[in-house]
């Protein structure tokens, strides 16, 4: 697997897939959030994603030390339209409801955080979610 393309952008989500299937630690814990925006006038479609991830450490004499934050990511998009529609459809359309799954949406946004608290939550978040994150990151490419 590879997460840069051959210009060297980092595709986010194929980044955090990658150090969740080499991380021994089963406690990072991810907040993703990715939001639609048709409301600006010079840029009339519009995404922004936000990753978050954060390893603690437990240890049973110290209790939970939050070790580091390992990953703090935005990358905003300018899209198409037809890119656009492809990707609400692609979060509006998920069947796979959990509490790790939250969809919002009013006028002007649709906003979509998906936080996992383990490394088996991140799993579930990325089968589930494969095509929409694959669909994002190769906007990059």
């Amino acid at each position: 697997m590879t997460f840069m393309n051959n210009d060297a952008n980092i595709k986010q989500f194929q980044l955090i897939e990658f150090m969740n299937k080499n991380c021994s630690d089963e406690h990072v814990m991810a907040k993703i959030i990715i939001v639609l925006r048709r409301d600006k006038i010079e840029a009339p479609y519009y995404m922004i994603t936000k990753i978050r991830m954060t390893s603690c450490i437990d240890r049973p004499e110290n209790g939970v030390i939050h070790a580091m934050d390992i990953i703090n990511h935005t990358r905003r998009h300018n899209l198409t339209e037809d890119t656009y529609n492809d990707i609400k459809s692609l979060i509006t359309g998920s069947d796979y409801e959990s509490n790790l799954v939250e969809i919002t949406e009013d006028d002007s946004q649709l906003k979509m955080v998906l936080m996992s608290r383990n490394n088996d939550e991140n799993r579930t978040l990325f089968e589930n979610h494969k095509e929409l994150f694959d669909r994002i990151d190769n906007l990059i490419d």
